[in-house]
C-alpha cells in the first residue's frame, strides 16, 4: 500500500508504517480591524463545504487584553476547526491550515490552503499580512541507524561529541526566506490512531516576511508563495536527511 508523500515531494513511501511525517502547517500572521478569532469560525461554517467541528483551545480562556500585551501570546491559536482531512487554526493574529494524517500530498494540501485562506481573506477583517510560512515535522521511526547517521551534520563542542545525543536548532536566510531547522536525536509522539512513534526528529520551518501587505494583494499571491515556500522547505529537508536514512524509508518516485 502506498502511503502519503514524504514532506509533500514526489517521493512516496511504500510502507505506511514507515511514513515519517507527523505535522504539516501553512500559516499567515496578520493585523486586523475586528476580533477575527471570535468572528471567523462562524463565517467558516457558512462558507466551507464538508463536515466541520470546532473546539476552543486553552489560550482562548485568557483575556484578550493579556494576549495583546504579551508577544508570546499574540500568535497562539485560540480555536481549532476539524475540516475533513485538515485542521484550521484561528487566533487573534494567525490563521493556519494543518494536515491530518495520513498526508494527502502537496497538491491536495495547497488546494485546501487556497480555499480556507480565500474565505478568511475575503471577509475584510484582515487589514495587512506580515508573514507566511510552511512547516513540516518528521520522526524517523524505527530506523536502524544511530541518530547522527540519519542527518547530514557534524556536531561537537570541544572534545564533546554530541552525535548520538543532541537537540540543535539553526537558522539561516536563503533566497529571502528564513529556514529554521531543529534536529533532535530522540523524540516521541503518539498518532491519533494510538500508534506510537519514536526516533530522530527533523522540524523545518520556512518563513517569508512580508512588509504590511494588504489582504487583497496577499490573496492574489497566495498560491505562488505557497509553492515557493513548499519547494524551499522540501529542499531543506532533503538536504538534511542522509542517504542512508532515505534508503531505509524505501522511497518510490511518482
Amino acid at each position: 500500500e502506498i502511503s502519503a508523500c514524504l514532506v509533500g515531494s514526489e517521493m512516496c513511501i511504500r510502507d505506511r508504517a514507515k511514513e515519517p511525517m507527523i505535522e504539516a502547517v501553512f500559516e499567515m500572521r496578520f493585523e486586523s480591524s475586528a476580533p477575527v478569532a471570535a468572528m471567523l469560525p462562524g463565517i467558516l461554517y457558512s462558507k466551507l463545504t464538508g463536515s466541520l467541528s470546532m473546539e476552543q483551545l486553552p489560550p482562548h480562556a485568557m483575556p484578550k487584553e493579556i494576549r495583546d500585551a504579551d508577544p508570546n501570546f499574540q500568535h497562539l491559536p485560540l480555536t481549532k476547526c476539524s475540516w475533513g482531512n485538515y485542521w484550521i487554526l484561528i487566533g487573534d493574529r494567525i490563521f493556519a491550515v494543518a494536515s491530518k494524517l495520513p498526508y494527502a500530498g502537496w497538491a491536495d494540501f495547497r488546494q485546501k490552503i487556497e480555499v480556507a485562506f480565500g474565505v478568511a481573506l475575503e471577509t475584510g477583517m484582515i487589514t495587512t499580512v506580515n508573514r507566511c510560512s510552511i512547516k513540516y515535522v518528521d520522526i524517523l521511526d524505527a530506523i536502524p541507524l544511530t541518530p547522527s547517521d540519519c542527518f547530514n551534520m557534524n556536531l561537537a563542542v570541544g572534545s564533546i561529541d554530541g552525535k548520538d545525543n543532541f537537540h540543535v536548532k539553526v537558522s539561516a536566510i536563503q533566497d529571502g526566506l528564513t529556514h529554521t531547522v531543529q534536529l533532535i536525536s530522540n523524540a516521541m509522539t503518539q498518532l491519533f490512531d494510538g500508534r506510537p512513534l519514536q526516533g530522530p526528529l527533523i522540524d523545518v520551518d520556512s518563513i517569508m516576511e512580508i512588509p504590511a501587505e494588504d489582504s487583497g494583494t496577499f490573496a492574489s499571491k497566495l498560491v505562488g508563495r505557497a509553492n515557493v515556500l513548499h519547494a524551499a522547505n522540501k529542499k531543506t529537508v532533503f538536504d538534511a536527511i542522509s542517504e542512508l536514512a532515505l534508503k531505509h524509508l524505501e522511497p518510490s518516485y511518482e
